[in-house]
Order: structure tokens, then C-alpha cells, then sequence
């Protein structure tokens, strides 16, 4: 009986670690987006961006190069971003991956972003 509950217990704990990586890598690809300036993909990785008004998604566009135009200006541009790690809430379909940025100007920040699952996919809340 305790083999079996040790095996029931395991495949959660691996079970959570695939939905936080899933999540976590999510966010990242969302970002490299940002990065690669791609701004309308990064505006379609946001939760609900297809239901939103088209004047209102441009703003959102808008906003992600005017973000990494200030990137740009504070600290020369981002060189890197990649995922660090997730926790996820399950029973609520949402997690908070962290992101780190790596600056050109030799600086590095944590960025969180939180994440909510819709449908079986992962998007930016």
C-alpha cells in the first residue's frame, strides 16, 4: 500500500514539474518575442488578446516597443532573457514563471510574469 501511494505522490510531483516548465518555457518564448521585436506576437501571447478590440491591441503593440525602447535607453538594450523558474497553482490554472533579463550594459533583473492556463495553453496574464 505505501509503494503505491509513493508512486501516486511521485507522478504529482512530476506531473507539476512538467506543467511549471511548460509555463515557465511559455513566458520565455513570449518574451524572445519582445526581444526579436515581434511585438504583435508578444501582444497575441497575452490572455484574451484575440477577443480585444483592434485599436486597442495596436496600443498594446505600441507599448512593447516603447518598452524596449526604454530598455534601450536605460541600459543599452536587453541581451538575454531566459526562464529561471515557475510555481504553478494547479487547482487555479495559473502560475508566476520568473524571467531573467540580462542588459547590455552588464546588468541582470528578475522579472515575474504571471501566467494562466486556458484551454491547455499558457498565456500571459
Amino acid at each position: 500500500m505505501s509503494l503505491a501511494l509513493f508512486a501516486s505522490c511521485a507522478d504529482k510531483v512530476n506531473d507539476i514539474d512538467v506543467i511549471q516548465k511548460r509555463a515557465g518555457t511559455t513566458a520565455e518564448a513570449y518574451y524572445q518575442h519582445l526581444l526579436n521585436g515581434k511585438y504583435a506576437d508578444f501582444v497575441a501571447g497575452m490572455y484574451g488578446a484575440d477577443t480585444i478590440p483592434a485599436d486597442y491591441r495596436e496600443q498594446l503593440v505600441a507599448n512593447a516597443a516603447m518598452f524596449m525602447k526604454q530598455q534601450t535607453d536605460d541600459h543599452k538594450g536587453i541581451a538575454a532573457i531566459t526562464y529561471s523558474e515557475c510555481k504553478a497553482d494547479t487547482a487555479q490554472h495559473t502560475a508566476q514563471a520568473l524571467l531573467v533579463m540580462e542588459y547590455k550594459d552588464n546588468t541582470k533583473e528578475i522579472v515575474c510574469v504571471p501566467m494562466i492556463e486556458h484551454n491547455g495553453n499558457w498565456y500571459m496574464k
